[in-house]
């Protein structure tokens, strides 16, 4: 039987896979949003880049180098050929298109968008029913990147990511982008925060939290999305009574 999410003192937060179930096995693979789904998650992130022959590939650098030891760029290869890479436990890099195939009834994919021309590619592969009966979200630390895909695909939600600002420079940027997340990648992030956020009419999403203590905080304090590498962080078990080792 699957082990039962943390219980709160409020309503869960939703609940995302970080590059999939990343720390169990190679980020950002079939495989890990297979564990992803098979701990019963409500979403998945992924990163995408364009490959060289213009397909939305998952993987977080645009290089190959911290993922399989190669020097080549991701813009370098085509589809073909970075889906033989090896990433370790048989994985290669996926396409987007397959991974929302995965996905589909199944989990929601929120598209972190990395390389140049993501956003308008992302628009295209959305309006031509590649992602119809998946949640899809999707953002990026580059504003110019979700304004693309505003313009691609006007109705599909949005997201921008933040290293250190104030909050309301992000409320601003949100708001200039329409975007309905916004996505704080930095600590400390506290009630003052999230509440001014929630104010502006904005969803907030936390930093990705591997400590089950930290996860429990960002609950509290109200955030809407919280993701993790190790979905065990989510877990209950039967000898946790409130206290984390």
């Amino acid at each position: 039987m699957r082990e039962r999410f943390v219980t709160l003192d409020r309503e869960r937060p939703r609940t995302v896979g970080h590059r999939g179930a990343s720390a169990l096995a190679p980020e950002n693979t079939v495989r890990a949003i297979e564990l992803a789904i098979d701990f019963g998650l409500d979403l998945v992130e992924v990163d995408v880049y364009l490959s060289r022959d213009g397909e939305l590939v998952v993987i977080h650098d645009e290089d190959l180098r911290r993922v399989a030891r190669r020097p080549e760029s991701v813009a370098d290869l085509t589809a073909a050929e970075l889906a033989r890479v090896d990433l370790g436990q048989g994985q290669g890099v996926p396409t987007l298109a397959d991974v929302l195939d995965l996905a589909r009834g199944r989990i929601g994919i929120y598209v972190e968008l990395k390389g140049v021309r993501t956003g308008a590619s992302l628009g295209r592969l959305a309006r031509s029913g590649a992602a119809d009966g998946v949640e899809l979200i999707s953002g990026s630390f580059d504003p110019t990147l979700v304004r693309e895909l505003r313009e691609s695909a006007p109705d599909l939600p949005r997201s921008v990511l933040f290293a250190r600002t104030t909050t309301q420079k992000m409320i601003e940027v949100c708001a200039a982008v329409g975007a309905r997340y916004a996505h704080p990648c930095f600590r400390p992030l506290d009630a003052n925060v999230v509440d001014a956020l929630h104010e502006a009419g904005l969803l907030v999403m936390a930093p990705h939290t591997n400590d089950p203590a930290e996860a429990r905080a960002f609950a509290e304090v109200g955030i809407d999305v919280l993701a993790t590498d190790d979905p065990r962080v989510f877990l209950s078990r039967p000898d946790q009574s409130g206290s984390d080792s």
